[in-house]
C-alpha cells in the first residue's frame, strides 16, 4: 500500500493550526524574559559618540561620492572634452559650436569689463579669431556669403581720400 504524503502533510498542518497562538504568562515572566534578553546583548543602548561617528562617516562618504560624480560629469561635458571628441552627431556639433561661440563672447565681454582702456592686442586677437571663424565656415561651404560680409565688416575703416586742391592765396 502506498502512503500519500500530501494527506500526512495536511494532517500536520491541521494540528499546527489548532495550536494556540498565545500563552498566558506567569507574574514576573515578562521581566525575566526582558532581563535575559538584556543579558544576552539585546536592548543595549548605543553610545551617542558611536552614533555621531557613524553619521559623520556616512555624510563624508555621500559627499565624496557626490563630488567625484560631479567632477566626472563636469569633465565629460566640458567644452575642451567635447572639442577633442571625433564621433559627435550633427546635433552635438551644432551644440558644441553654439557653446564655443557663447564662451568666446563671454570671454570677450569679461575682458572688456576688466580693462579701462582699449588694448590693441586684444582687438587684434578678437578680429583674427572672428576672421578665422568666418574663413573656416566659408571653406566648409556653409556661409552663404557670410564670410565675405564679415571680412568686409572687420576690415579697418579707411578715411576716404579728399581730392588734392591747389592752395588759394588771398590778398
Amino acid at each position: 500500500m502506498h502512503h500519500d504524503d500530501t494527506e500526512h502533510d495536511s494532517d500536520i498542518l491541521g494540528m499546527l493550526a489548532e495550536l494556540p497562538r498565545t500563552a498566558p504568562l506567569d507574574a514576573g515572566e515578562t521581566d525575566r524574559m526582558v532581563g535575559r534578553l538584556r543579558d544576552d546583548g539585546f536592548f543595549r543602548a548605543r553610545s551617542r559618540a558611536s552614533r555621531w561617528a557613524i553619521q559623520a562617516a556616512a555624510a563624508a562618504a555621500i559627499f565624496t561620492v557626490g563630488a567625484f560624480a560631479g567632477s566626472r560629469y563636469a569633465r565629460r561635458n566640458s567644452l575642451e572634452e567635447m572639442l577633442s571628441r571625433q564621433h559627435l552627431t550633427v546635433a552635438d556639433r551644432v551644440l558644441l559650436l553654439q557653446r564655443a561661440g557663447s564662451a568666446y563672447v563671454r570671454a570677450a565681454q569679461s575682458y572688456a569689463d576688466a580693462t579701462a582702456h582699449v588694448d590693441s592686442s586684444a582687438v587684434e586677437v578678437a578680429s583674427r579669431v572672428l576672421l578665422g571663424a568666418a574663413h573656416a565656415v566659408a571653406r566648409s561651404g556653409l556661409d552663404a556669403g557670410l564670410s565675405a560680409r564679415l571680412t568686409t565688416a572687420m576690415q579697418p575703416a579707411v578715411a576716404p581720400e579728399t581730392p588734392s586742391r591747389k592752395p588759394v592765396i588771398w590778398f
